[in-house]
C-alpha cells in the first residue's frame, strides 16, 4: 500500500513537473520569437545599412597618385570578393629648377577577405607612370658650342603594385592603402632642347641640343620603385 501511494505521489510530482518546464521552454520560444521580430523590423526600417553596394566613386589622395579619380566594382566571383578597379590622376608638380607634369593610371583587381565589398582586402595592379619633365635653364654643349636653354623630357615607369587595404561600408566609404610599386625606374634621362649662345662674331645664335640630367626627385619614387600609399573617400551604390 505504502508502495502505490509512493507511485502516485511520483506521478503527480512528475506531471506538475513537466507542466512547469512546459511553461518555462514556451516562455523562452516566445521571448526569442519576440526578439526575432524585433531585428527584422530594425533590418527593415533601415535596408540601407545591409544593402551590398556594387559599385563604388572616388577621389583617392596619396602617392603616387597625388589627387585622382577612383572607380572600383564588386562581382559576385567568389562570393563578392574580387573587385576590378581603375585609378587616373594627372597632376603638375613644379621644382626649382623643373616643371613635371605627372600622369598616373592604374588597373588590377582587390580581392576582398569578407563578402560584402568592404572591410580588409589585399590588392594587386598594373601602374603606369608619364612623365612630362622640362628642365628651365639647362647649360647645353653641341659642337663645341655652349649655352643655356630649356629642355624637354618625357619618361615612363611601369611598376606591379602590391597593396593591403581597408575599407569601410555604406553609401558614403572610406578607404585606406600601403603597399609597394615593384619597378625599375630609370636615374637619367636624356633632354632636347635648344639653347642660346654668341658666335664668334658676337651673333646670337639658336641651335638644338642633348644633354643627359639625372631623373628628378619625385616624392615616393625610387630607383628600386614607387611607395604605394593613398586615402580615398567616396559614393557606393
Amino acid at each position: 500500500m505504502k508502495n502505490l501511494i509512493l507511485l502516485i505521489i511520483c506521478v503527480f510530482v512528475t506531471q506538475i513537473y513537466g507542466q512547469e518546464l512546459d511553461k518555462v521552454i514556451f516562455e523562452q520560444s516566445s521571448e526569442q520569437i519576440q526578439e526575432l521580430d524585433s531585428l527584422n523590423e530594425v533590418i527593415h526600417s533601415f535596408p540601407e545599412a545591409y544593402k551590398l553596394r556594387r559599385v563604388s566613386m572616388g577621389i583617392k589622395l596619396g602617392i603616387p597618385i597625388i589627387a585622382g579619380v577612383s572607380l572600383e566594382g564588386i562581382t559576385t566571383l567568389f562570393g563578392n570578393r574580387v573587385a576590378p578597379f581603375f585609378d587616373y590622376s594627372s597632376f603638375p608638380f613644379n621644382h626649382d629648377k623643373t616643371d613635371i607634369n605627372l600622369k598616373y593610371s592604374e588597373f588590377g583587381s582587390n580581392f576582398y577577405f569578407g563578402n560584402q565589398g568592404e572591410g580588409v582586402y589585399f590588392g594587386i595592379g598594373l601602374g603606369t607612370l608619364n612623365t612630362d619633365i622640362v628642365f628651365k635653364d639647362l647649360t647645353f654643349e653641341e659642337d663645341g658650342n655652349q649655352g643655356t636653354g630649356v629642355g624637354k623630357a618625357s619618361s615612363k615607369i611601369s611598376t606591379t603594385n602590391l597593396k593591403l587595404g581597408i575599407k569601410t561600408g555604406g553609401k558614403i566609404y572610406f578607404r585606406l592603402e600601403l603597399g609597394y610599386g615593384i619597378g625599375s625606374i630609370p636615374n637619367s634621362l636624356e633632354v632636347t632642347g635648344e639653347f642660346t649662345y654668341e658666335d664668334s662674331d658676337g651673333l646670337t645664335q639658336i641651335e638644338s641640343g642633348t644633354e643627359t640630367e639625372d631623373f628628378p626627385p619625385i616624392p615616393g619614387v625610387s630607383s628600386d620603385g614607387v611607395l604605394v600609399g593613398n586615402f580615398g573617400f567616396g559614393i557606393s551604390f
